[in-house]
């Protein structure tokens, strides 16, 4: 065996030290029989106390040493925890004679296989689940919180596959590379290793096993490639791939690679990446990874620590995006998803409003407000007369402040319907690409974008025209501004703007940097005349 292809995720490659994880004892066997249901769930209850303890020390320490990927898997685990259905679970098995241990398997059990069944982004959460359940057995039998071990430096870890806990720690060891027999490029433990820099490759199969412990390998995570001949291995790893200068096209065409971020801490690494600015700052993040939305102070101070991190270029702050995976803290009923949900709360838009006034006016970049997932004219309309309010309330009070541009999300059928419109009213428009796939194939979120059938690439086609059309510039903010085809693509359509996560800012530069922008175009013509996904697939193999 020379080399092993897998899918990868993230950029870069590395040659390191092969190092096997050892697999966990997940057996949900007790020592003895079954104490009476009342100690079994009392068991249980202490078992639960000692997870969430253990999750939030984590949480606690992953804020500081990973950020806010790791953060925010961890408190979805913890809510996980005090799920209805899952305590009625656990309380049925109890009550049929299991023991806790036993128990709490068989609740997560079912679960975890439905996932699987599902596919998508569903299936990766059965990692989470898998995560859940060890971290449990381990409660339940007093045993310390797993450790990933001694590591060498430049290991490059193997396993078999990988729990987001465990991808915590190893980011937090800042290991070399990860590679796995199975696993999916949308797990949360790829996620969270992607989102420091780590080059990954997963779903190598059970060939893996054929790589021994202390084997010199190399890691392509752009190829999906794991070898045992790392001479073969070219890529730059992520320390080398800092591109900081500014791209453009063939022709001179100036071209941004911005950055999705959810914080300041993350606007830092986008800027040692080399990031031209921020493309998408994901404002709810600051509520998810913390007990609630955080007050207009506080609110204020995030956005100036990220405007500051960029001097000379555009933050983009995406405004409230709650609802659906993303719950709004402490709502009652559903929460329309968007900026409708901001609306729907006027007290709390008012103030994000204000704190982008104040920030705007105080941070050394040039902020524009971004409105998520609109779907009519008058939300704008609703949104400038509230930031007119906000505006007023602050020099009432003679407060520093200064008015943001407007800028709109396209991720919606209706959003592409009012592209001309929409771009005769605001400074910019951002493609949602991942959203927008789904909602214009009728999928759902966990379902993975399929961006190139030809019905989402006709829609992003329809509304970088009308942008184009009204002189306003347009930026990519979903995944498949990575993709180095189909950033190609967007190019040819006119965007000017791709807003990538942090570590996938150097090689997204290099790819754009001297572009054809004419072939690049035909390539959009010919992909928006193609009938089927396939067609859209193999023109791209052909991308400049």
């Amino acid at each position: 065996m020379t080399d092993l292809r897998g899918v990868g995720v993230g950029t870069g490659a590395v040659t390191g030290q092969a190092v096997w994880l050892a697999r966990p004892d997940e057996s949900p066997e007790r020592d003895g029989s079954p104490s009476s249901p009342d100690a079994e769930r009392d068991r249980f209850e202490r078992a639960r106390a000692r997870t969430v303890e253990e999750l939030r020390d984590e949480r606690d320490r992953a804020a500081v040493a990973v950020g806010k990927a790791a953060e925010e898997v961890l408190a979805t685990h913890e809510t996980f925890l005090f799920d209805p259905a899952f305590e009625e679970r656990v309380e049925d098995a109890i009550d049929d004679g299991d023991a806790a241990e036993r128990a709490v398997a068989r609740a997560l059990e079912d679960w975890i296989e439905s996932f699987e069944e599902t596919g998508g982004k569903t299936a990766a959460r059965a990692d989470d689940l898998r995560d859940l359940r060890g971290r449990f057995l381990r409660a339940l039998r007093g045993e310390s919180p797993r450790s990933v071990g001694d590591l060498p430096d430049g290991a490059v870890v193997l396993a078999d596959r990988l729990d987001p806990g465990t991808a915590v720690r190893l980011a937090a060891d800042d290991v070399a590379g990860v590679a796995t027999a199975e696993g999916s490029r949308t797990g949360h433990a790829a996620i969270v290793l992607r989102s420091q820099g780590v080059p990954v490759v997963v779903d190598l199969s059970e060939e893996l096993r054929t790589v021994e412990s202390g084997a010199r390998v190399g890691l392509d995570a752009v190829a999906g490639l794991l070898t045992l001949d790392p001479s073969a291995v070219t890529g730059a790893g992520p320390a080398e791939a800092v591109v900081a200068d500014a791209v453009g096209t063939a022709s001179g065409t100036p071209l941004a690679v911005t950055a999705n971020v959810g914080s300041g801490r993350e606007s830092a690494v986008a800027r040692e990446r080399g990031a031209d600015g921020v493309g998408l700052f994901r404002s709810e993040f600051l509520a998810l990874r913390s007990d609630g939305v955080p007050d207009e102070d506080a609110q204020t101070e995030a956005y100036v620590a990220a405007l500051d991190r960029f001097p000379d270029a555009e933050v983009a702050i995406r405004t409230f995006d709650f609802g659906g995976d993303k719950p709004l803290p402490d709502a009652e009923g559903d929460v329309p998803r968007g900026v409708a949900g901001s609306l729907a709360t006027p007290d709390r838009h008012r103030e994000q409003l204000r704190a982008l006034c104040r920030a705007a006016a105080r941070g050394a970049g040039e902020l524009t407000a971004v409105l998520p997932h609109v779907t009519r004219l008058d939300e704008v309309a609703a949104v400038r007369d509230h930031l007119d309010a906000a505006t007023d309330e602050l020099a009432a009070a003679g407060v520093p402040h200064e008015r943001p541009a407007l800028g709109v999300m396209v991720e919606t059928p209706a959003a592409v319907e009012l592209a001309p419109e929409l771009a005769s009213r605001v400074a910019s428009l951002s493609l949602g690409t991942n959203d927008l796939s789904r909602h214009v194939l009728g999928t759902t979120r966990d379902a993975d974008p399929a961006v190139t059938e030809p019905a989402v690439v006709r829609a992003i086609g329809r509304a970088v025209a009308a942008a184009t059309d009204a002189g306003v510039p347009v930026r990519c903010c979903g995944e498949a501004a990575a993709d180095p085809a189909f950033a190609a693509l967007l190019v040819g359509f006119g965007v000017t703007e791709l807003s990538v996560a942090p570590d996938a800012v150097p090689a997204t530069k290099r790819r754009l940097d001297g572009i054809d922008r004419s072939e690049a175009a035909a390539l959009a013509e010919r992909a928006t005349a193609a009938s089927t996904k396939s067609e859209v697939d193999s023109l791209l193999k052909e991308a400049p």
